[in-house]
């Protein structure tokens, strides 16, 4: 997998403990190997738990609270899958304010499986998942359905990247 687009930029990655470790390692991952900055924002302040899918997993380091980040700051946002981080998730109005941003000012986001659902709190219509590979794109919101392979949603992702970006962006 080449996401080659993702060097030098920084990536918010949004979470609450219960996100799925296995695809948040490969996230991270990919984006170490990229080139990326990645950077955990959370309604967690310090630590956030994991959840490696018959338990809770490991705690990663939180870099911003979802309270005080700002879309401003970042250069893209992924959501990971993970039913139970997406639930508090969809309960928090700070979430809906930077997915808005995101949104509003077309910048990437990549909402992996469950984490789709959150559109509907903004009041926003996922894209039409594509027959073959089952990742949606309308402008530069890329989703991915459930039980797909997530890494293909970076690679969309990465595709958006290359669009010209404008210096327009919002908190």
């Amino acid at each position: 997998m080449q996401i080659s687009n993702f060097a030098g930029k920084t990536v918010a990655i949004m979470v609450a403990s219960g996100f799925d470790e296995k695809i948040f390692i490969a996230i991270q991952s990919a984006m170490l190997t990229a080139g990326a900055k990645l950077k955990i924002i959370s309604r967690d302040a310090g630590l956030t738990n994991a959840w490696n899918g018959s338990g809770w997993g490991m705690s990663y380091p939180v870099d911003a609270t979802i309270s005080t980040a700002l879309a401003v700051d970042y250069d893209a946002l992924i959501i990971p899958s993970g039913a139970r981080h997406i639930e508090t998730l969809s309960n928090e109005v700070h979430v809906k304010r930077i997915l808005r941003a995101f949104l509003r000012e077309d910048m990437p986001v990549l909402m992996m499986e469950e984490a789709s659902s959150l559109l509907d709190v903004v009041d926003v219509e996922a894209p039409a998942l594509d027959a073959d590979t089952k990742v949606g794109v309308r402008g530069r919101l890329v989703t991915i359905a459930a039980g797909e392979d997530n890494m293909s949603g970076l690679e969309s992702l990465n595709s958006v990247m290359l669009m010209a970006e404008d210096d327009s962006v919002a908190a």
